[in-house]
């Protein structure tokens, strides 16, 4: 009887201690990448100005837009107090560009791109034209934007879009070139449309450099 009520109590112990190893892994991993990447901020909205000249799209009866910092009611985090506030008038098929106030570059590796976006359940299409180290532009999604209130969407970045040069040692960066809207309501009539966006974000880390000299 004895031995069965070991048996059993092992056969139950064992997943524990896998689970609780597996945590332990996880923990330990989640703490490496933490001191490996930080999360840098690259536009927080707080004392850039846009107007008239940062918002670009295809002028016609059928489309109108505007751009404001705003600073009531803003996002319950990182301490926030202005926002971009956007507001368009289309349908699918039309484009909308939000060019940054100033130059939005990236030094370092980065791993992804993170920014708050305020949906009210409009079924558009965000979009972030990135420029690589190759000079090659890149169009990333951050998905539909229906759902309301505050959300951080992140986008990783994935081996197409070169950072660093294979052979020789410069600096090459990261620049965000403008960010893309693309209603999605398919009426024959346009429609106002609302959303607003905080913090542009990147996680990245020290670049590998070649520290190894070939002169021997």
């Amino acid at each position: 009887m004895k031995k069965i009520l070991l048996l059993c109590f092992a056969l139950i112990a064992i997943p524990l201690f896998s689970q609780e190893g597996t945590e332990a892994k996880k923990e330990e991993v989640n703490q490496v990448f933490q001191k490996v990447y930080t999360e840098i901020t690259l536009e927080d909205f707080e004392n850039t100005q846009y107007g008239p000249d940062n918002l670009k799209f295809i002028k016609s009866k059928d489309q109108e837009g505007s751009i404001q910092i705003r600073d009531q009611y803003p996002a319950e985090f990182n301490n926030s107090k202005k926002y971009l506030g956007v507001k368009v008038y289309g349908k699918k098929g039309d484009t909308f560009q939000i060019f940054p106030a100033k130059p939005l570059e990236i030094n370092k590796y980065c791993k992804s791109i993170s920014i708050w976006v305020y949906g009210k359940n409009f079924s558009a299409e965000l979009f972030m034209i990135l420029q690589d180290a190759n000079g090659t532009n890149h169009r990333i999604s951050f998905g539909k934007l229906n759902f309301l209130g505050w959300k951080k969407l992140t986008v990783n970045l994935d081996s197409r879009i070169k950072q660093q040069d294979q052979y020789l040692e410069q600096e090459r960066k990261l620049r965000i070139m403008h960010i893309q809207y693309q209603p999605a309501n398919q009426t024959i009539h346009p429609q106002w449309q609302y959303f607003y966006l905080d913090d542009i974000t990147a996680t990245v880390r020290d670049k590998y450099k070649d520290k190894q000299s070939d002169e021997w």
